[in-house]
């Protein structure tokens, strides 16, 4: 265990205290209780950014709209200090990423804190911003889709339903049009369950390359990829990991020196891949999929 792992595992017995039932007489101050958990985490992110991003609360805006207000508005180098003597005022383009914060994400029903969640989210995945970035020689010959110019998003809490529950709603809601599938939140997080990662277009991440020639067939598309571990400390790194390999808004000249202290190399942790749309796992609808599967089961037979 390095320093940096070592602070993880204080920080979530610090959670864990402020997520612990709140005490019957204060059951009735709601705005108080709320903000702890947030500013709980927020400090929590700020602790694992270097100094030039800053955590903040509120709306973002863009050109053309706004979006709700967000518990937790990570603002990249490139955000201008911009402030009135009433508000702070927080832009689309110089933020690196927006987490709601909802401690219970156990329900999903309509009128649930998840399903509030995920409205707050669309608000932010609906914002439109224009990203300038030096084009590197991959950018050229593998270009990216716009969606990745969108604002990353997240929902943080400390306990959910299961993930499988989460993906089948939102895939119920993608089919009934309530959501579009560039609307749905980037990572669900849950310090009991793990992380839940998503992305429409899977084979553009990094993710994807660790793949093998089925799965690359099966999870191109948009696809959810849930990794967990029975330690709840390891959960806070995955969460801060995939925080971390977030698109950035801009092009910068290092990466975040502390993912190295984050590596596991010595714990077990799971990876289960889910594609959005189901038709993705029938060999009559993917071509190739038959094909590859056989491939791959030969070359087992000769490398037993």
């Amino acid at each position: 265990m390095n320093a940096v792992i070592g602070s993880i595992v204080e920080n979530l017995r610090t959670i864990k205290i402020v997520y612990e039932p709140t005490l019957e007489i204060f059951k009735g101050d709601r705005t108080n209780t709320g903000d702890a958990k947030e500013y709980t985490v927020n400090d929590f992110v700020q602790s694992y950014l270097t100094n030039d991003y800053k955590v903040k609360k509120g709306k973002i805006y863009s050109l053309e709209s706004e979006s709700a207000n967000i518990d937790c508005v990570v603002l990249a180098p490139n955000h201008p200090s911009l402030m009135t003597p009433i508000r702070e005022i927080i832009l689309a383009e110089g933020v690196f990423c927006a987490i709601e914060v909802k401690p219970d994400i156990s329900s999903l029903a309509k009128k649930s804190e998840f399903s509030r969640g995920l409205n707050q989210i669309k608000t932010v995945k609906n914002l439109k911003r224009k990203i300038s970035k030096i084009e590197t020689k991959i950018g050229k010959t593998n270009p990216k889709p716009d969606y990745f110019n969108k604002i990353p998003a997240a929902i943080f809490s400390q306990k959910s339903a299961d993930f499988p529950k989460i993906i089948e709603h939102l895939r119920k809601k993608v089919e009934n049009k309530e959501l579009k599938i560039d609307e749905l939140p980037d990572l669900i997080f849950s310090i009991d369950k793990g992380v839940l990662f998503y992305c429409p277009f899977f084979k553009h991440t990094h993710y994807y390359n660790n793949l093998d020639e089925v799965q690359k067939l099966m999870f191109d598309e948009a696809a959810f990829m849930h990794i967990h571990s029975e330690d709840k400390h390891i959960h806070l790194i995955l969460f801060l990991i995939v925080v971390l390999n977030f698109e950035k808004p801009f092009t910068p000249m290092t990466d975040f020196f502390i993912k190295k202290y984050l590596n596991m190399t010595d714990i077990k942790i799971r990876f289960e891949f889910t594609p959005l749309n189901l038709d993705k796992l029938n060999v009559d609808l993917n071509p190739g999929l038959e094909e590859a599967i056989l491939k791959q089961l030969n070359h087992g037979k000769k490398n037993p």
